[in-house]
């Protein structure tokens, strides 16, 4: 009997004393243990730019660019993770037909479906040059955003955006140009809500096309406010370069 007792506190001990150790660790502050470790991605939607603006639609090179970077980021996804692609512009869904759903599994890897989007976002030039996608007169990025925010459900797990944008707004929600403008749309959900989990709006590409760095500040930080301000989203990027 005092066996069994001496055995069941040795087990007990095993699982208290880490988390104890653990807990005692992170009193102080400035303890590197205690930072804050990085979410795990769990939904990545991408949404392609076909604006007349954005040089995703006519620029080879810089097409391959994106089509690379998002390729880096699909195979950083783990095993059930969601990609969504979506082409955006005008408002007019019956527009924007192209809709592309994976899941990585353990047949259908983050290599595959990473190399698999390259491919087609890196010959986004070619389709839309060939009638197969067709380049907008708008962009609707806020909408965009908005619609995709409640199609999933409001981030109900760590969801990543990543917009293929030069990030000048054309629509009902705002006109912005290399001289300025304004975003007037509405509240998308309460910015920083602990209920959601956007957990990072990147904007690749912002300013492309542009004629100096100061209008490209400018651009960025009107949708640095945005998203301050109107958009649940926990952090943001806008990279004209990357």
């Amino acid at each position: 009997m005092a066996s069994k007792i001496v055995i069941g506190i040795k087990l007990l001990t095993a699982r208290i004393l880490p988390a104890l150790f653990g807990l005692l660790i992170c009193i102080s502050p400035q303890t590197e243990l205690c930072a804050e470790q990085p979410v795990e991605i769990k939904r990545l939607i991408i949404g392609l730019d076909l604006s007349k603006s954005n040089p995703l639609i006519a620029n080879q090179a810089y097409a391959s660019k994106l089509a690379r970077r998002i390729g880096e980021e699909v195979r950083a996804l783990r095993l059930e993770a969601f990609i969504h692609l979506r082409t955006f512009g005008v408002s007019d869904a019956t527009r924007n037909t192209l809709r592309i759903d994976e899941q990585v599994t353990l047949r259908n890897s983050p290599d595959a479906i990473a190399t698999g989007l390259e491919t087609l976002i890196a010959n986004v030039p070619q389709l839309v040059s060939s009638g197969k996608l067709e380049a907008q007169d708008e962009t609707n990025i806020v909408g965009f955003i908005r619609t995709n925010i409640n199609a999933i459900g409001e981030c109900q797990t760590p969801t990543l955006f990543i917009l293929l944008t030069d990030g000048l707004e054309d629509s009902e929600y705002g006109r912005l140009t290399g001289l300025g403008g304004t975003l007037s749309s509405p509240t998308i959900k309460p910015p920083k809500d602990k209920r959601y989990k956007c957990e990072q709006l990147i904007l690749l590409g912002i300013g492309q096309g542009l004629e100096s760095q100061s209008q490209i500040d400018q651009l960025k930080s009107t949708w640095s406010n945005w998203v301050g301000t109107k958009a649940p989203f926990k952090s943001f990027q806008a990279l004209e370069d990357w």
